[in-house]
């Protein structure tokens, strides 16, 4: 059986992120300033996060990206 959406442990998803398992549980619970929650299920005390949820929240949480109508990519165009 193949599993299409891995479910990840703190651990993991501190070893992908590197960071601290600990930073990882400040994250689900909202204690990480400038960064949304990290959506994960709580299974009694063990709390896991869907790869693609993830993934999913790497994207939303990405600071100063170029915005598609900024002057950086209007010279872009120029050249």
């Amino acid at each position: 059986m193949s599993q299409l959406d891995p479910v990840l442990t703190a651990k993991e998803v501190a070893e992908e992120l590197r960071c601290s398992k600990s930073q990882v549980y400040r994250l689900m619970s909202g204690d990480v300033e400038g960064v949304t929650v990290l959506p994960h299920l709580a299974l009694g005390r063990k709390k896991v996060v869907l790869r693609s949820i993830l993934e999913q929240w790497k994207r939303q949480n990405i600071s100063g990206m170029i915005r598609g109508d900024s002057e950086m990519n209007t010279v872009d165009v120029m050249h």
